[in-house]
């Protein structure tokens, strides 16, 4: 009797024992990197799905309650996703969320200026951004969120928030969301620890695969649909001569049309990319009487299945597209 009241007993704390860390991701890069390091421990919840676009995405109850139930939100910043900026603050969860723009170590580009910088030069590369105080920021804890109310929908002006596109900014946040879930669940920490140190080595690898590859399409010119591309294209050192948009949700007016025309004569540009979440009529309209050639880049992976090695899939699935049209 007592060895059955002693089994009850342990399989009535069994679900407490067993319980994982849940991580709310914003989008699916973020998941992946996420994912690389949780494994099989921590439960990911997604909020924008793998096949919407962040730049005008609006929240249901059902997210709301994602961001309720996690004990971590992982997202890539304000400039990309105002809209978990009030949820987050409503739910109490800012200092507790990992906000990837904001982390040190990051190399960061400028709209307007299309450079580097790194974390040294943050505040004074940032003022359009109203990103003060990046170094003020850990890996762990988040500073107020002053200044952010100033931006009006989402304006590509100021820093670049495509960071999951450069594999250096991968890195930093692998560490800080293994930081995070080591703090989280410590019973699990060398699993989260080992999962970093084979991230890096296999980002390592890939980049260097991948670098190969590009190296023989890297002044071939080509335009994308929107100015989102810059960390790939710096970081390999690929050809870009020009996008139709620099954001997304504004489509081109006539005259931009025929100065992309123009760019395409002048450039000699041998693709102009369109992108799976946005309609590709206005490239049709573009490359109308030309032979120039097309294809899709997808900056948000959207079919590359999830798991350890996804972001790795993500990459190759890029420089394939990249490759695809430009070799």
């Amino acid at each position: 009797m007592n060895k059955l009241l002693l089994a009850l007993g342990v399989s009535a704390l069994s679900p407490l024992a067993l319980a994982k860390p849940v991580i709310a991701t914003s989008i699916k890069p973020v998941s992946m990197v996420v994912a690389a390091i949780a494994g099989d421990k921590a439960d990911i919840q997604q909020i924008v799905s793998s096949t919407a676009s962040p730049h005008d995405f609006a929240m249901r109850p059902s997210d709301l309650k994602k961001i309720l139930k996690a004990d971590t939100v992982v997202w890539v910043g304000e400039s990309l996703e105002r809209f978990l900026e009030k949820p987050l603050e409503n739910a109490g969860k800012e200092d507790s969320s990992i906000e990837w723009l904001a982390l040190d170590g990051m190399a960061l580009h400028n709209f307007a200026k299309e450079h580097h910088h790194d974390e040294g030069e943050a505040e004074k590369s940032h003022d359009d951004h109203d990103h003060e105080a990046h170094d003020d920021h850990d890996h762990e804890e988040h500073g107020d969120h002053e200044g952010h109310e100033g931006h009006e929908g989402h304006h590509h002006d100021g820093v670049d928030p495509h960071v999951w596109l450069s594999p250096d900014n991968a890195r930093v946040l692998a560490k800080a969301v293994t930081a995070r879930l080591v703090s989280l669940d410590s019973a699990n920490a060398e699993y989260y620890k080992e999962n970093l140190a084979s991230f890096e080595k296999g980002l390592s690898a890939k980049d260097a695969e991948i670098r190969k590859a590009l190296n023989k399409v890297n002044k071939v010119p080509y335009i994308v649909f929107h100015d989102g591309y810059s960390y790939f294209e710096q970081h390999y050192g690929l050809s870009h001569a020009g996008e139709i948009t620099v954001s997304p949700e504004r489509k081109p007016g006539a005259k931009k049309v025929a100065e992309i025309r123009h760019e395409i004569q002048e450039h000699k540009v041998q693709c102009v990319f369109s992108e799976p979440q946005f309609s590709p009529a206005i490239v049709k309209t573009l490359l109308d009487g030309t032979d120039v050639k097309t294809a899709p880049l997808d900056p948000l992976g959207s079919k590359v299945k999830m798991g350890t090695n996804a972001y790795f899939s993500f990459l190759d699935s890029l420089s394939g597209q990249f490759l695809s049209c430009l070799g």
